[in-house]
């Protein structure tokens, strides 16, 4: 309630009230306005009373006695209205509590009255303006079919199995032909490609051609289709240039270099015309160089053991009977 203030011995509103803000959406709020304090109320009725009854006193001695009777009849009159509707005022207070909560439920059901008079109206708006042009999609009959007839869904997109489930191992049988017919597909690229003559040994099988050169090499290869454009693989290559007196019968070439050897081979493979003879003087000139590294080697060990030194720029000019002599 507002601020009241006794005048003429009856409580009245103090001024107006300032309206309250509406409430937030969703927000509840108690009906009345912030007001006194029931015991401050009491406390200023106790010294308005007291206030009166001592001006009174002073009064009265200067009336008569008729007077006197009529003033204090008025006095207690208007001091009794006053504690009877303090009374009233306490007894209500003792059930504020249920009328707080009884106004929170009034203002909640009225702002969802507001909500949903909003809502139908929204819905109303959006039948009216942009509802009108809307259509329903075509119902999936055919899946609904098969979902209620046979209790799976076969319509869904093969990729998404073949990523999941892997592909059936092919049988014996079709491997033999397709190895067959791979067989065949390297005798035709061999046949129509300029092959050096140093790569005469060969051996077609298992899908694969050999090439070995005695003394150098070893190299396996194979295509991965038809098509005369797809270049060589190479898939495996072995070094056969060896010395069993050097390293103590260790390969002299080490893995990491095979494999440095491997993949330049492969990109000679990939990007030359004439692939088989640049696949072969690559090799060439990499296996001449470890073959002069293994003869050095065994010639400083022998010079070594006789009291000569050979140094790699005299290796290079000695003929191959002056080197035989050298070792021996």
């Amino acid at each position: 309630m507002a601020p009241v203030q006794l005048e003429s011995a009856q409580l009245v509103p103090a001024g107006p009230a300032s309206a309250p803000a509406p409430p937030a959406p969703g927000t509840v709020t108690a009906a009345a306005s912030p007001g006194y304090r029931l015991s401050t109320l009491i406390e200023f009725l106790l010294h308005r009373t007291y206030a009166e009854l001592t001006v009174l006193a002073d009064l009265l001695p200067r009336k008569t006695d008729m007077e006197r009777k009529i003033e204090i009849v008025q006095f207690a009159s208007r001091t009794r209205q006053l504690f009877v509707r303090l009374l009233a005022l306490v007894k209500w207070a003792n059930n504020a509590g249920k009328v707080e909560k009884c106004a929170m439920i009034s203002s909640f059901l009225d702002q969802q009255a507001i909500l949903f008079v909003d809502t139908a109206d929204r819905l109303a708006s959006l039948a009216r303006d942009a509802l009108v042009h809307a259509r329903l999609p075509s119902f999936a009959i055919p899946y609904a079919i098969d979902v209620l007839t046979t209790g799976s869904y076969p319509r869904l997109p093969t990729c998404i199995r073949d990523k999941i489930i892997p592909p059936d191992p092919i049988t014996k049988s079709e491997k033999q032909t397709t190895l067959h017919q791979l067989n065949q597909i390297l005798r035709h690229r061999l046949v129509t490609t300029d092959l050096p003559p140093q790569l005469a040994n060969l051996t077609v099988a298992n899908g694969r051609v050999k090439f070995r050169v005695e003394g150098e090499f070893e190299a396996t290869l194979t295509v991965m289709g038809d098509d005369p454009d797809i270049p060589w693989r190479l898939l495996k290559l072995e070094i056969l240039v060896e010395d069993k007196e050097t390293g103590d019968g260790r390969a002299l070439v080490h893995s990491m270099q095979i494999n440095f050897i491997h993949q330049l081979v492969q990109s000679r493979l990939f990007a030359d015309e004439k692939p088989l003879q640049d696949m072969y003087n690559c090799l060439r000139i990499l296996l001449k160089g470890a073959s002069e590294l293994s003869v050095y080697c065994s010639l400083v060990f022998s010079s070594w053991k006789s009291g000569k030194m050979v140094s790699m720029l005299n290796l290079g000019e000695m003929s191959e009977q002056e080197v035989m002599v050298a070792l021996k």
